[in-house]
């Protein structure tokens, strides 16, 4: 009996030394399930912090991002503002020179006018000198009363000459000059009205561009925006200064008109000192020159 036992109980050893014990596989398990949760949990912990590190990642990037998209926009719109103002600087003076250019012309236009007036007045009075000569030698060449009466008759037919074809040539001159003075100030002012709309329309679009940047609008948007508004308004300026007349052709159109009355005076005026003459000559027996 004794036997049986012990033979029994190391048959279990056996069994145990080559399969292991129940109790002692059942624990393994148990150990393997806690290590295996834990490693899980580690790696479960492990990715919500690697998650959250890239979300912080990513929340910084967004903003550094945002911070370097509003340096770009107070970067651009300061130099774009800048730019703004240098061009409206520039343009306040080129209407400055337009300006004095058209108060030059004026003043040269006034000074060769007054230079013909001088050119003008010196040769009447050369004029007037040779004419008190011929009267004087007229004068004493007239003997008898129907001499010096034919004398007198010719001077005063002359003097009403030269006084009609002298009013005839200041009055065309004069014509003259009020109409051009007309269409010098007419084309000043249709091309003032021009400019002065084509600037408003610049400013007007200076002045969006300026609050866009104000209002972090995309600066591409911001540049394309003005640029077509000034191309528009340039586009108007062309049109409008091309439908203003030009003054060249009806300034010489004005000229030839002048000329052509200072012609008719100056025949006019030959015309009747030629009978006065004739007539003066046939008094004093062909002896006046």
């Amino acid at each position: 009996m004794n036997t049986l036992v012990t033979k029994r109980f190391l048959s279990a050893l056996s069994i145990a030394a080559v399969f292991g014990s129940p109790l002692v596989a059942l624990a393994e398990t148990g150990n393997a399930n806690t290590r295996f949760t834990q490693r899980a949990e580690q790696i479960k912990e492990r990715m919500e912090e690697r998650n959250a590190a890239m979300e912080e990642r990513k929340a910084n990037w967004e903003e550094k991002k945002e911070e370097r998209k509003e340096d770009r926009q107070d970067a651009f719109c300061a130099r774009f503002t800048e730019r703004l103002d240098n061009k409206d600087e520039r343009m306040g003076d080129r209407a400055d020179n337009v300006k004095d250019r058209v108060e030059n012309r004026t003043s040269r236009r006034t000074d060769r006018r007054d230079d013909r007036d001088e050119w003008l007045d010196g040769k009447r009075d050369t004029q007037d000198e040779h004419r008190t000569a011929l009267y004087a030698k007229l004068d004493e060449k007239a003997g008898t009363d129907a001499e010096k009466a034919a004398v007198a008759e010719f001077k005063k037919t002359v003097d009403a000459a030269v006084a009609a074809r002298r009013a005839a040539v200041d009055k065309a001159i004069e014509d003259f000059r009020t109409a051009v003075d007309a269409l010098v100030t007419s084309k000043k002012s249709g091309s003032a009205d021009a400019y002065s709309k084509f600037k408003s329309a610049v400013d007007a679009a200076a002045a969006k561009a300026k609050s866009d940047c104000e209002a972090d609008v995309d600066p591409k948007t911001v540049m394309s925006t003005y640029q077509a508004a000034v191309k528009t308004a340039r586009e108007s300026l062309k049109e409008d200064r091309s439908s203003i007349d030009k003054i060249r052709d009806d300034v010489k159109a004005l000229a030839e008109t002048r000329k052509k009355a200072i012609e008719t005076a100056i025949e006019t005026f030959k015309s009747t000192v030629k009978t006065a003459k004739e007539k003066l000559q046939a008094a004093m027996g062909n002896e006046s020159n």
